[in-house]
């Protein structure tokens, strides 16, 4: 039952990335983590989970719309995961890779409403 659950949270927190970026915006872990109902410092995991099941289907990470109120920027552990999950990163530096990543979400959004 337990996984059943977590998978449940990955599918909302999918949809509310998905809706962060059509509105082409960011979302704060603490604001994602109340949607979601769990603790700021409890999403590393079904982020993860999000990014990796998106870029297995070719689709952007959409976990690049998750920033902290403090930087205005993903924590350490989402550029690590994207240079793990996407070869190409593995020689760009935080902003740039940051900045592609957040453009293919955006782009994704816009080609879905395009279609």
């Amino acid at each position: 039952m337990p996984e059943m659950f977590q998978m449940d949270r990955v599918d909302r927190i999918a949809d509310i990335l998905y809706g962060v970026a059509a509105g082409g915006g960011t979302i704060t872990y603490r604001r994602l983590a109340f949607r979601v109902g769990t603790r700021p410092d409890f999403l590393s995991h079904p982020l993860e989970q999000v990014s990796r099941r998106a870029a297995d289907r070719g689709e952007p990470m959409w976990s690049a719309l998750v920033v902290s109120s403090d930087t205005g920027r993903p924590n350490s552990g989402f550029y690590a995961m994207a240079r793990r999950l996407r070869p190409e990163y593995r020689a760009q530096g935080d902003s740039e890779m940051w900045d592609d990543e957040r453009t293919r979400c955006y782009a994704a959004v816009a080609a879905v409403r395009s279609a």
